[in-house]
């Protein structure tokens, strides 16, 4: 079988041969080759093609990659791979062969070492990876709680305890520690009287900016933090640096006041703002307001110390400081009868740690006294000194002529600095006063806290070169302390890790004012110290040392932003103010809008930032926006009114809040939205003329009610454009609105039990309808009678399409549809149609019908049909409603003619009312019919039923 299959393949090939052979052109060659030839002949073609060009162009391929192709296949031909894992390349170490076995060893502690590398490498990777990843989502998290209010404070574990005499002077334990209470109140009724105490502060400064006066914010806010030490002193940081007064004379004499009244606000702004670095000024009065908090802080440290511990103070009946700080020195060094060793005295006192002390507090003009009484002494062990102290205690700036002060370096280079058995508080001195070593920042047994440090440093600021890079001034000594960073200063108070906010203090006397409200927002405290982080910067940016950041800079995560500065050296911070202050306000702004717009009028306190380009205006358009946020967020009735003015019933209005602040931030009121100014003109008056205002209206009243309106909020939209003048605006506001309401009955609207049900929607939406409709009856009310929303200008002349016009006729209509409803409702048919036939939307009067029963004039029929398309959209919209309202109404006044119910007359005048009836809903229907398809098919089939229900 297989050999004839075979066979009938080969002939059937032979004959495709031949048919091919005799189909072929005659100049195509045959090939007579078998299979074999034809292969070994291509091997030969194969082995004559030259596949070097191949080659060439792989080797630049792979070139490109810096791979080197040709090498590499020298290299693998001239491998030999065969005694690669050989027995002899695996030959055991002979015990006698040393350099083998060291080779081996080095060898096996590379491999080792490079694995461990390795590994340590990849496990340091993931680590970092885990460790970021966590943070990320922490700080997520955190941002997410703050979003939602969930923001919690946490209540610290500490309370007050006695301590001994070293852990009041020594360490800022008990000095800059926050001095806590137990408490049995709830944390959130804390947080509540905290947050209201410092309100009352900002409601008070912008009272006085509103009445062009200064006010002390500063110690106002002290005095709200007067159960919190810490903060009480970073605020009185802030006081040294600013020089703010405690208060100001008083009013007696207003007008003389206030002309030679001193200017609190934005005083430090051109010299803070105008560059990257703070003038040369304020860098000198930040040093020397750091440094003397510092002193009237351990003045306070010094006096509560001998007040503890009369008995050995001895103060007796002298009121000097002298006096005081002798007292001071015999509680910390006099014990058993004898001074404490490493004090140098003379004649038997202490000198050099007096005059130290003194010096500490501030109080030069004591110590350089203190060192007259011991002249003789003094020159005799250290000749000179007291010269050079008299000119550098009455030098402006605390400093030496380069003479005198090299002779001080001398002496103390000389015979003090290696000396063992120098007093320490003799060795401070002379490094104070002749600002020597600068970059060793310690000295023992003086600076034993982290106060005296700090003041050390401080007192140690030479900023006369005006160099930024010179090793004594305030910039290099902020670089030192943002080196050393929050954990050197802040130590952990508590078990959960809570902080005093002694760091923001630090960065304060350095300042970096942005930073240092930056880490009170940021503090690991539960956001207990976010209050303060928020009044801190409502100072700074009153006293104009506040750098706020652009949007181009900032962040919706971080309000903190460090930009690289221009002169490479440290980065410039700037602080997103406005949203530390949203993210402040958002807790409570819906149950107290008129405190959040307190804070909001913060911003334009900034808005005379140079740099960078229209930051300042950016500032402007966050408040307007806040503003805005604020009022949407604020539920209507009686307290929104209260916050941005309403209408009285007679159509006269009266201001809000908001109105009565215009100035604050920089907003004028427009004429048309308020005529009447002269709430407005005693405060106005007092603003400075170089500062730009924008309109009320544009900014805040017409955005915010089309923001109110696109969130279903009608009744407060249109009160914001009654406002805003906007009158044929709040009229086609109504219009739309009733058009929703009559049109969201359905085409089941009927005065029967379908269209009671229809209507009667219970709860939210039925109270929400009534409102609309009353707040509607009575703007046209007041409208009419005071000539508003007719669609012509003031002159009297049209707008044109006479939209105001069109809008109050529909407003008009529709309420009257609202009313037939009402009526229809409640039985009252007769009035119901009464009421929908002076719409004259639908034609039922009888002249539309002819004399012959049941004939209609079709072609005024016509006519009011063409007149529909010029009615109101919202009318347009309606139209299946009323219609069958209409032709429910008919139907239920011929059900009553027919039933005898409430009709008086005999059977003609029955008959006679029903022919009309008839007429009427026989003009319905041709008038629907010319509509049919504005409407679906399901309300003309309605209508069909109720015509023949009236027929019958």
């Amino acid at each position: 079988m297989a050999s004839t299959d075979l066979s009938s393949i080969l002939s059937a090939s032979k004959d495709l041969t031949k048919h091919l052979l005799n189909s072929k052109p005659p100049d195509l060659p045959s090939v007579n080759l078998s299979l074999e030839q034809i292969e070994a002949q291509s091997r030969r073609l194969v082995s004559k093609h030259d596949s070097s060009g191949d080659v060439n162009r792989a080797n630049y391929l792979l070139a490109q990659a810096s791979v080197d192709g040709s090498a590499l296949s020298q290299s693998i031909a001239h491998l030999n791979a065969s005694t690669t894992f050989s027995s002899s390349s695996l030959q055991p170490l002979q015990d006698t062969d040393v350099s083998s076995f060291l080779r081996h060893s080095h060898e096996q502690n590379l491999i080792s070492t490079i694995e461990h590398g390795r590994k340590e490498t990849q496990d340091s990777f993931y680590r970092m990876l885990e460790d970021r990843t966590a943070r990320d989502w922490e700080e997520k998290k955190k941002r997410l709680f703050e979003q939602l209010g969930a923001s919690v404070p946490v209540a610290s574990s500490l309370t007050t305890s006695t301590t001994s005499l070293a852990a009041s002077t020594m360490g800022m334990s008990s000095s800059m520690m926050k001095k806590q209470v137990p408490v049995s109140a709830p944390l959130s009724l804390q947080m509540h009287s905290k947050m209201l105490a410092y309100d009352r502060t900002v409601v008070a400064l912008n009272s006085a900016r509103l009445g062009g006066t200064s006010y002390p914010i500063i110690h106002a806010l002290t005095d709200a933090a007067n159960d919190n030490n810490q903060i009480a002193f970073m605020f009185t940081v802030l006081v040294k640096i600013t020089q703010e007064p405690p208060s100001l004379p008083p009013l007696e004499h207003a007008s003389a006041h206030i002309l030679n009244s001193p200017v609190f606000e934005r005083k430090y702004a051109k010299a803070y703002l105008a560059s990257p670095a703070p003038a040369l000024s304020l860098r000198k009065q930040i040093a020397t307001g750091a440094r003397q908090a510092l002193e009237e802080q351990y003045l306070s440290i010094i006096q509560r110390t001998v007040h503890s511990h009369p008995s050995e103070a001895q103060l007796g009946g002298d009121p000097s400081t002298a006096n005081l700080v002798r007292a001071f020195c015999a509680v910390r060094f006099y014990r058993q009868g004898e001074w404490l060793s490493g004090l140098e005295l003379v004649k038997g006192s202490p000198v050099w740690a007096q005059v130290f002390f003194l010096v500490r507090i501030g109080e030069v003009s004591e110590a350089f006294q203190v060192l007259m009484r011991f002249k003789d002494a003094v020159d005799a062990r250290e000749p000179g000194f007291i010269d050079a102290f008299r000119i550098w205690a009455e030098s402006s700036e605390r400093s030496l002529p380069r003479l005198i002060r090299d002779q001080l370096a001398g002496v103390y280079n000389a015979h003090m600095l290696q000396a063992q058995t120098t007093d320490p508080f003799k060795l401070a001195l002379y490094k104070l006063i002749a600002r020597l070593d600068v970059g060793r920042r310690s000295i023992p047994n003086v600076t034993t806290t982290t106060e005296d440090w700090l003041w050390m440093q401080f007192a140690m600021v030479d900023e006369s070169s005006g160099d930024e890079n010179d090793d004594s001034s305030l910039a290099s000594l902020t670089k030192v302390l943002l080196a050393y960073g929050e954990r050197h200063f802040e130590p952990a108070t508590g078990s959960v890790g809570q902080k005093s906010g002694f760091w923001a203090s630090v960065l304060l006397m350095c300042g970096q004012f942005e930073r240092a409200v930056a880490s009170l927002w940021d503090h690991d405290s539960g956001g207990s110290l976010q209050v303060e982080a928020v009044h801190l910067a409502v100072a700074l940016a009153y006293h104009g040392l506040l750098r706020v950041s652009s949007k181009a800079e900032g962040s919706d995560v971080n309000i903190l932003t460090l930009s690289p500065s221009a002169t490479g050296t440290q980065p410039i911070p700037s602080l997103a103010l406005h949203t530390l202050i949203w993210r402040y306000i958002r807790q409570f702004v819906k149950m107290d809008a008129k405190e959040g717009l307190q804070y909001v009028y913060i911003l334009p306190l900034s808005a005379d930032q140079p740099s960078p380009p229209g930051v300042g205006h950016e500032q402007l358009e966050a408040a307007w926006e806040l503003v805005r946020r604020i009022i949407v967020m604020a539920n209507g009735g009686p307290m929104w009114e209260e916050l941005v003015g309403g209408v009285k019933g007679d159509g006269t209005r009266f201001p809000g809040v908001l109105p009565t602040h215009l100035p604050l931030l920089r907003l004028s009121p427009s004429p048309d939205s308020y005529p009447s100014t002269q709430s407005l003109s005693s405060s106005s008056s007092l603003r400075p003329t170089s500062l730009q205002t924008f309109d009320y209206k544009s900014q805040i009243l017409l955005p915010t009610a089309s923001s109110l309106l696109s969130n279903d909020r009608l009744p407060d939209a249109i009160k914001l454009y009654d406002l805003a003048g906007e009158y044929d605006t709040v009229v086609g506001c109504l219009a739309q609105a009733l058009g929703n309401l009559v049109a969201s009955g359905g085409t089941t609207l009927s005065f029967g039990a379908g269209g009671g049900t229809a209507w009667s929607a219970a709860g939210e939406q039925q109270d929400r309808a009534k409102e609309l409709e009353k707040t509607a009856r009575e703007i046209l009310t007041v409208y009419e009678r005071l000539g508003r929303g007719t669609g012509l200008g003031a002159s009297g002349s049209s707008s044109g399409t006479n939209a105001g016009g069109k809008d109050r006729d529909a407003c008009v209509k529709l309420l009257k549809i609202l009313e037939a409803g009402e009526r229809g409702r409640d039985g009252h048919v007769e009035r119901a149609l009464e009421i929908l036939e002076s719409t004259s939307l639908v034609p039922l009067d009888v002249n539309v019908a002819s004399g012959k029963e049941g004939d209609v004039d079709v072609m005024k029929v016509t006519r009011k049909a063409e007149e529909f398309t010029q009615q109101h959209e919202a009318l347009q919209r309606c139209l299946p409603v009323y219609l069958v309202m209409c032709m429910d109404a008919l139907s239920g006044v011929a059900s009553k003619i027919k039933s005898g119910v409430g009709v008086h007359g005999g059977e003609a005048q029955k008959r006679a009312a029903v022919i009309v009836l008839r007429k009427k809903s026989r003009a319905l229907m041709v008038y629907a019919g010319l509509l049919k398809y504005r409407m679906s098919p399901e309300v003309y089939g309605y209508l069909a039923r109720g015509d023949v229900e009236v027929a019958l």
